[in-house]
């Protein structure tokens, strides 16, 4: 196993890591908002609209470690100012949403060297099934969110717990969702299937390297940030992007990790 870092490490520096990280952030940008509004669409056959929005929106944000109230109140006005309804609404929506899994098989294929890209079309249509899977992931996650805090809700007041303990569980819960997530990626957007004890170490390791990446960034804005002073109102905007950009640093090493793993066993 001591290899296998070393391994991980050059393959993201010979695969230029850092340059397909920003490639890979330009691209979630690009795409968050169909895949919002997916998400929304979704989670709207359980809940009124303006509900899902709110609650789908919710979902996204607290993956950001700050300015969590002024992204909220971005992110809903955009896409409570969108319509799409209708099959080809969503269909639309799924188009528009595809360009992020392109990229990330993308990246995955360069790191695992997988040679050709499968043609157009039938990527378009595996990438196209892949956002839906996205979505109904969302979905997932949002209903799991919301049983978990109707659970402690009712805890609270029939359990002799303080309010900390429920505070440390929310931990193990993110690590598992966000396992999940990395999992399906690096198991299944790439057009050869990679094993899946590579593919689970991969998205441990994602996991554990997210949730510092969130805590460390959250110390960085409150004690020597200068996002502030320099772009002033920009600010938010500014912190949001560099922090899809360190978050795509992780997917992209971590599947450096999985792709070493996974030479190793073939």
């Amino acid at each position: 196993m001591t290899a296998s870092p070393r391994g991980a490490v050059s393959r993201f520096i010979a695969a230029d890591g850092f340059f397909m990280s920003a490639g890979l952030a330009f691209f979630f940008l690009v795409c968050l908002i169909p895949v919002l509004l997916l998400g929304v669409s979704l989670v709207g056959f359980v809940l009124s609209g303006e509900e899902a929005a709110r609650h789908v929106v919710r979902q996204l944000v607290q993956q950001f470690p700050v300015y969590q109230a002024q992204i909220t109140r971005v992110l809903l006005r955009i896409v409570e100012t969108r319509t799409a309804s209708g099959l080809l609404g969503t269909g639309t929506l799924v188009i528009f949403s595809t360009p992020l899994l392109s990229a990330s098989r993308l990246i995955l294929h360069r790191l695992l060297g997988v040679k050709g890209d499968g043609g157009f079309l039938r990527n378009l249509v595996r990438d196209s099934w892949m956002a839906l899977l996205l979505s109904l992931l969302l979905f997932t996650v949002s209903t799991m969110t919301w049983l978990y805090h109707a659970f402690r809700v009712l805890a609270v007041h029939s359990l002799p717990l303080a309010p900390r303990w429920f505070e440390l569980a929310a931990l193990p819960l993110g690590l598992m969702l966000s396992t999940v997530m990395f999992y399906c990626a690096y198991r299944y957007v790439p057009r050869r299937q990679v094993r899946m004890v590579p593919a689970l170490a991969g998205a441990v390791l994602a996991s554990v390297l997210w949730e510092i990446a969130k805590q460390l960034f959250r110390l960085y804005i409150q004690r020597i940030s200068l996002y502030n002073e320099i772009y002033g109102p920009l600010s938010v905007l500014i912190a949001f992007a560099m922090f899809v950009y360190y978050s795509a640093i992780v997917f992209v090493f971590s599947g450096a990790f999985v792709a070493a793993l996974d030479s190793r066993r073939r």
